[in-house]
């Protein structure tokens, strides 16, 4: 069958009409087209693609990774506490190790570390003052009473209990303590002259004497010795020695 004029033109007409209608579609998919049909790339995505590409999964990685770097600053925090802690204990431990070895070391008082002088008292009567000086580097404890022996006496002197001081005498370094020693009253029998005098010092226990003992000389050549014979316990000061 032979094609007329006619028919071509409606089939050139058809064709134009797919043609444009097709290029229609693509502008919308992709771009927007001209008047020609010319798509223009320049110009916005169509919409429902944009939400596409801004969804990212970024931010999540960016919550887990700023956790992880605070997960791993506390734990830095965490060790240093720990490891300052332990530090702190082991200086505190150090420093009381320390202060132990720096304690002062103490000891009983005796003739190789003291220097012990007999003096005669103006007042009251009849009193003599002894006065026994620490010489050592170490500090050293004055127990009890001397242990007065006068000549070749059978037994020590009589405490004045009256006298016991609250504390026991400890002696620094070059410090002194002191006796009182009443020697007679016009009331005492047996009354003799001494010449000499021995001092012991009394053990920590109360139980005899402790080191070797001192031979401090008498003030005179002889000293009236009778039954009221009796001495005071250590004290700190020669006012306290002399009050009995």
């Amino acid at each position: 069958m032979t094609a007329t004029p006619r028919s071509r033109r409606l089939r050139t007409l058809a064709a134009a009409l797919v043609t444009t209608a097709a290029l229609s579609l693509t502008a919308c998919q992709t771009g927007t087209a001209d008047a020609t049909g010319v798509v223009d790339s320049t110009q916005p995505p169509a919409p429902g693609t944009e939400s596409a590409e801004k969804q990212s999964p970024a931010t999540g990685t960016d919550s887990d990774t700023s956790g992880a770097s605070n997960d791993s600053g506390d734990s830095k925090d965490s060790g240093s506490s720990v490891k300052s802690g332990s530090s702190g204990s082991s200086g505190k431990e150090a420093t009381q190790v320390a202060d132990r070895k720096a304690a002062k070391k103490t000891t009983s008082c005796t003739a190789k570390g003291t220097k012990v002088t007999v003096t005669d008292a103006p007042r009251p009567i009849n009193h003599l003052l002894i006065k026994a000086t620490n010489t050592s580097d170490t500090t050293c404890h004055l127990y009890y009473a001397p242990y007065l022996r006068f000549d070749q006496a059978q037994s020590a002197v009589p405490f004045i209990e009256e006298s016991k001081p609250q504390a026991v005498v400890t002696l620094e370094p070059g410090e002194s303590g002191y006796a009182g020693v009443l020697t007679s009253t016009p009331d005492g029998s047996h009354p003799y002259d001494a010449t000499s005098l021995t001092l012991y010092y009394a053990a920590r226990s109360g139980q005899g004497s402790t080191g070797a003992p001192s031979h401090p000389a008498l003030p005179f050549d002889s000293v009236r010795i009778d039954s009221s014979n009796a001495v005071t316990y250590w004290q700190t000061s020669a006012a306290d020695a002399l009050m009995w």
